[in-house]
């Protein structure tokens, strides 16, 4: 990030800019970029600004580190310090600096925050004024400004985008938002890992106990994967569709894959009967039309670093490779599998 400095008659106000590669949260996006005023400020370059545009509703105050130290609320500005009570505010608090009669109780909020984090900040505030524009920084520099019902439209249109993505059957997000949350991570040079899991022999376990059934094993691994986030708040759960889900976490890959398979094992002795239980196996018919005799139902669990891909294509790729080892695994010894891959992509 660097300073820039942005022109406004007559001073010089700095901003917060990005550097190439740098990659901003969501807040910074749509924050708006207005000059902020030095806490030495004289009245009337506030009155100047606020006068000069009648959209601005909020200036903010910087100290000489540019980092936020209290705002100018238009109403309140021009009501109480330009108009004073007997109308001659102006010519008592015109020698005056800004710092002299700006609010200092301020609520800032992080541009590199996304959508969802900021909405919680402001839904749990109860000292939040509509009319107030809330201040954004970026590692504690001034940043700009955006107005709270700016910030509830885009996260209302992200929340009915989301939804029209959705998985229908879990609530999850589907392939699209699992394709963007992995290329962001990737943009932004995060260190993570991905977690690939399907159910296995599920086809033939959909053909012997009908949809309605296969159904409610899905929803049920959807349910687990959910509950998790709990003891995992950076987890990210995505439902590609079918019995196919994706995890993306910063770490503790194998400790999570050894939860869920414990929950979904606990939880499949609904799935079968209970006489297949006893046997520790069912009969069904496979692809070639086949009787046959399958485990009951197990995971495959493929763990991707993010260190060994460089592309949604390239994890892909490499998850279809690993999970057939994983299921070769799991249909040797009946039981649930975990496999990672240790493929580094290549240096130089």
């Amino acid at each position: 990030m660097k300073l820039e400095s942005i022109p406004h008659n007559p001073p010089i106000f700095p901003m917060l800019t990005f550097d190439n590669g740098e990659s901003p949260g969501e807040i910074s996006k749509i924050t708006i970029k207005v000059p902020p005023l030095p806490y030495h400020a004289k009245i009337y370059e506030a009155f100047t600004m606020f006068m000069d545009n009648e959209n601005l509703r909020t200036i903010a105050v910087v100290n000489d580190q540019y980092r936020p130290i209290g705002a100018l609320y238009r109403y309140e500005f021009l009501e109480r310090v330009i108009l004073g009570r007997l109308g001659y505010g102006f010519s008592l608090n015109s020698r005056k600096v800004v710092s002299e009669v700006m609010e200092k109780d301020i609520k800032t909020i992080d541009g590199r925050l996304n959508l969802e984090e900021a909405g919680s900040i402001v839904s749990t505030s109860d000292r939040l004024d509509p009319l107030h524009d809330l201040i954004v920084s970026v590692d504690g520099i001034y940043y700009g400004i955006l107005p709270i019902q700016k910030l509830l439209y885009y996260l209302s249109k992200k929340t009915l985008d989301l939804a029209k993505e959705a998985n229908p059957l879990t609530g999850l997000p589907g392939n699209w938002s699992i394709r963007r949350e992995v290329e962001a991570r990737l943009r932004q040079g995060e260190v993570f890992e991905v977690i690939y899991l399907d159910i296995n022999d599920f086809k033939p376990y959909n053909d012997k106990h009908g949809f309605a059934m296969g159904d409610a094993v899905i929803q049920k691994l959807g349910e687990i994967l959910k509950g998790l986030k709990r003891d995992f708040p950076d987890m990210w759960v995505g439902h590609i569709g079918g019995d196919d889900f994706v995890i993306i976490c910063k770490g503790k890959a194998e400790e999570i894959c050894q939860i869920i398979i414990r929950e979904f094992e606990r939880a499949r002795l609904s799935f079968h009967k209970e006489e297949d239980i006893q046997k520790n196996y069912y009969e069904s018919i496979d692809r070639q039309g086949n009787l046959k005799l399958f485990n009951l139902l197990t995971l495959s669990c493929v763990i991707i670093p993010s260190s060994n891909f460089s592309s949604f294509g390239e994890l892909s790729s490499k998850a279809s490779e690993v999970k057939l080892y994983a299921k070769k695994l799991a249909k040797e010894t009946g039981k649930s599998a975990v496999a990672r891959d240790r493929r580094a992509i290549p240096k130089g």
